[in-house]
């Protein structure tokens, strides 16, 4: 059990770094109270997780929160050779995991799931990473995964000197992003065998290099009895988004067919 005075030790080393002035100016812009996330995340047992990292040489230090959701917080990291990582943790005090079953029961790759709220997000978890590294094995533009251990998953950084790329809603789109975001789900569905399930603008990065697309904690194998649903969903959602932003687009329903074909 890590104690108290090594929890409050580490902890103070990540608010140090919380407390540089264009991060916290960011994390004021987007709603960010550093003390309530570091409450909110760095229990005993996540901070001895994120402890044991830094030994194991996964990662080098924490910089500053970059991403805020009900489930989970995202932060900026490094890594020893200087790289960016993402470190998204989980929150084990919170209640929303319980609505998640249903993208978790069906999935014939998680068929024991043990009660709990603790026991429910490392599943998700490790439910996210799987989909992760089953997409960036299959060329899928997503964030490379690194490790993950009970609440907390690793992956590489999307973006520059800790500022996270913008997403589409944040953009401006054309036609090559919604013919992008088309064939990610098609390759989504044949190539990775999974549905993201929560497709949106708000989960697609838009980078120099194209769209890269992230959060898979609600993704399913492509045999989950909902599937159909989930991917009609998808589709429907992005449909939206880029009619809204006066492009012309595909019946959501053709473009069904064609990749359940």
């Amino acid at each position: 059990m890590l104690s108290d005075d090594l929890q409050k030790k580490f902890t103070r080393k990540i608010n140090i770094r919380l407390t540089e002035k264009d991060r916290e100016k960011k994390s004021q812009k987007n709603g960010f109270d550093k003390n309530k996330v570091l409450n909110e995340v760095f229990d005993k047992s996540t901070t001895m997780l994120l402890s044991e990292m830094i030994n194991d040489g996964i990662i080098a230090y924490v910089n500053g929160a970059v991403g805020s959701g009900k489930e989970s917080k995202t932060f900026w990291a490094i890594d020893p050779s200087k790289k960016d990582l993402a470190i998204k943790i989980y929150l084990v005090t919170t209640s929303n995991f319980k609505k998640r079953a249903p993208y978790l029961i069906g999935d014939p790759r998680f068929s024991r799931i043990k009660k709990g709220t603790r026991s429910m997000v490392e599943i998700w978890a490790q439910k996210e990473f799987s989909n992760l590294k089953q997409c960036f094995d299959s060329g899928i533009p997503c964030p490379e995964p690194i490790t993950q251990k009970k609440n907390v998953l690793v992956m590489r950084f999307i973006g520059e000197n800790g500022v996270p790329s913008p997403t589409l809603v944040e953009s401006e789109v054309d036609y090559q992003d919604y013919e992008q975001v088309l064939k990610i789900i098609c390759d989504l569905y044949t190539r990775a065998k999974i549905i993201h399930s929560d497709l949106s603008e708000y989960n697609i990065f838009k980078t120099k290099k194209g769209l890269t697309v992230f959060d898979f904690g609600s993704a399913v194998d492509i045999r989950h009895p909902n599937a159909k649903d989930f991917l009609e969903r998808d589709i429907k959602n992005m449909t939206k988004f880029f009619a809204r932003r006066g492009l012309t687009v595909q019946n959501p329903i053709d473009v069904l067919g064609r990749i359940v074909r």
